[in-house]
């Protein structure tokens, strides 16, 4: 089980834009078994944790197919959870191809707004378990 700590940070507010694409809106049920909040929650990893999604975690990575445009989007089934409140919710960690974040930035999707579900605002802490 790998578990990480992380802080809740803002975004850019443009992950609702594409996800929102038909190239990738055709896909989430199918591929994620639900239909996702069109909206990342953005967490930033302490510790300098780095997901290494091109080696012992690339055999459990899905796709969601893009384009040339837009790209590929890879996901990881996982657990966030608020320790404050114990408050969790599984969901997707998506690792775009194209992306404007770095190494230690995840994007979280899930099937409701995140930050409402576990009451949770920039710099609170959270805990992301991979679900393998």
């Amino acid at each position: 089980m790998l578990k990480f700590n992380g802080k809740i940070t803002s975004g850019l507010n443009r992950a609702s834009e594409f996800m929102k694409k038909e190239i990738y809106a055709s896909q989430y049920q199918e591929k994620l078994g639900y239909t996702p909040y069109y909206g990342t929650l953005n967490i930033t990893l302490e510790d300098d944790v780095h997901l290494d999604v091109n080696g012992k975690l690339k055999k459990d990575l899905k796709i969601i197919h893009g384009n040339s445009e837009y790209g590929d989007v890879f996901f990881l089934n996982a657990k966030i959870t608020n320790p404050e409140n114990n408050i969790s919710k599984t969901g997707d960690i998506l690792f775009p191809t194209k992306t404007v974040y770095t190494f230690n930035t995840l994007e979280f999707i899930a099937d409701e707004k995140l930050r409402e579900r576990l009451l949770v605002d920039d710099e609170d802490c959270v805990i992301i378990e991979l679900l393998l």
